[in-house]
């Protein structure tokens, strides 16, 4: 066995997130789409987070007025401060989210309240009154318990995402990220000529990271890549080109902004979005020649 330095390795933290009505139900009352990852779309999002938040954090989601727990999310970024826009909402630190699982029986707080274990955690006697709060390992086990012993399958999940730091589609996609970063040639073949601007931009004063920006010098046009290691669906469509807007208002000046996904397929709804704008362009990873 080599000598060597000992390797540091990150503890995962665990967070409750505080959100209002109007983040978890959308206009018509019903629970948001993109918070379901049973719902067969793209998935993807920013939301408010401690600044101490890490790519690879789990995160319970605690919704005010119906006062209980009834998401499980990671943190596919680490926390990003939006000097522009977000202090003007009251907020700093954002982070990117993948939904993980929806409990169909939310934990409530009169559960919480009547397990002794739980009494001296600080969430419950802050009665819920910031955006955010870091959950001990011990109090994750004791409120997981309870939702394991609700959730049909949760414990599965559970298990499954605490063994391993980030979700391997999430690897997937940065390592996709980093051969095009380093390699923007792979898309010569498909009619771009591109020098990259930079990767995981933030939109500051927007929502959101930019994957990565290019300029092509041929056509004389900025491109914006998002990276899908899913189908691309419409969730996929309204992020990208909100950051085309973004590009357009604050770098292009008066040269044109193209789109391009490369996911994994496209659904019908992405399809039928794009045959409407032809600055949005989709390419399949396998085309490229990654598997």
């Amino acid at each position: 066995m080599r000598r060597g330095k000992k390797l540091t390795v990150e503890k995962k933290k665990y967070w409750l997130w505080v959100t209002r009505p109007k983040y978890y139900l959308d206009k018509d009352g019903n629970e948001r789409q993109k918070l379901d990852p049973g719902s067969g779309e793209d998935l993807w999002g920013t939301w408010t987070c401690n600044k101490g938040t890490q790519k690879g954090d789990l995160v319970l989601l605690w919704r005010t007025k119906k006062s209980d727990i009834a998401y499980l999310f990671q943190a596919k970024s680490e926390a990003f401060e939006n000097q522009e826009d977000l202090p003007s909402k009251g907020w700093s630190y954002y982070c990117e989210m993948v939904p993980i699982f929806k409990f169909h029986t939310p934990l409530t707080i009169s559960e919480i309240k009547k397990n002794p274990y739980l009494q001296d955690w600080n969430a419950l006697s802050c009665k819920f009154q910031h955006s955010n709060f870091e959950i001990s390992p011990e109090n994750w086990e004791k409120i997981n318990q309870l939702l394991i012993e609700r959730n049909q399958g949760y414990k599965k999940v559970l298990e499954r995402i605490e063994r391993r730091r980030i979700p391997i589609r999430l690897n997937k996609e940065e390592q996709l990220e980093d051969r095009l970063a380093k390699n923007p040639a792979i898309l010569k073949s498909k009619g771009y000529n591109l020098d990259l601007v930079g990767r995981q931009m933030i939109c500051i004063g927007g929502d959101g990271r930019i994957d990565l920006l290019f300029h092509d010098k041929k056509k004389k046009c900025f491109v914006v890549v998002e990276l899908k290691n899913v189908e691309a669906g419409q969730n996929t469509f309204g992020q990208i080109s909100s950051y085309i807007g973004w590009v357009k208002e604050r770098l292009a000046g008066s040269q044109p902004v193209k789109g391009l996904v490369i996911s994994r397929g496209k659904d019908s709804k992405f399809e039928n979005a794009i045959k409407s704008n032809p600055n949005v362009s989709q390419l399949n990873i396998w085309d490229l020649g990654f598997k």
